[in-house]
């Protein structure tokens, strides 16, 4: 899977280091895989929030594109490789609607 911050102006996530359901390392794993340096430098005004809470709540993962539209993942509802593979072609289909070529930061492979 190709990951690129091209096109996205914020990512939020969230999770409780106390919860016992899952979903909480996926977002970890998640912040691991946008914050690597390679994958910064496809878009370094992308800003990546990690905010951990003590309040039980789910963990969450929020993106912001350029063009203001939000949208939220429940990594304890859908599966983590679902949720990568839906941020991947969104943010595709809007760099091709806008017409701008993609450049990706890093190939992971799996």
């Amino acid at each position: 899977l190709r990951i690129t911050l091209q096109g996205i102006k914020e990512i939020n996530m969230s999770f409780c280091p106390f919860d016992r359901y899952a979903g909480t390392g996926d977002v970890r794993n998640y912040y691991n895989r946008v914050s690597n340096e390679m994958v910064k430098k496809s878009n370094p005004a992308c800003k990546i929030n990690m905010d951990v809470r003590h309040d039980n709540s789910e963990p969450l993962i929020t993106i912001l594109y350029d063009d203001d539209e939000t949208k939220s993942y429940s990594p304890r509802t859908q599966l983590m490789r679902n949720i990568e593979t839906d941020i991947a072609l969104t943010t595709r289909r809007k760099l091709q609607e806008s017409d701008i070529p993609l450049n990706y930061g890093i190939v992971l492979r799996y």
